[in-house]
């Protein structure tokens, strides 16, 4: 039984290609190569999403960015 699922999507061609140049210059197959893309755009976009709500949080405390500049270089410098 296989442990993993085979997901097919389109690509233009020329997509396709780069992608292959990407993946041999990585010395990884393009499975691989698309299986960190994926994983990396998903990280990214939780880390956007919670971004976004702290922000949200933080404006409605009246929390403003200078004064989270200003506590975190203060905290580097008790570090």
């Amino acid at each position: 039984m296989r442990t993993t699922k085979i997901i097919a999507f389109s690509v233009p061609p020329a997509f396709e290609r780069e992608i292959q140049q990407h993946a041999k210059a990585e010395h990884r197959t393009v499975s691989e190569y698309l299986r960190e893309a994926v994983r990396q755009y998903m990280t990214l976009r939780e880390f956007e999403r919670t971004r976004k709500t702290v922000s949200k949080r933080l404006k409605r405390k009246g929390v403003k960015p200078a004064d989270v500049e200003a506590a975190v270089s203060d905290a580097r410098k008790r570090a």
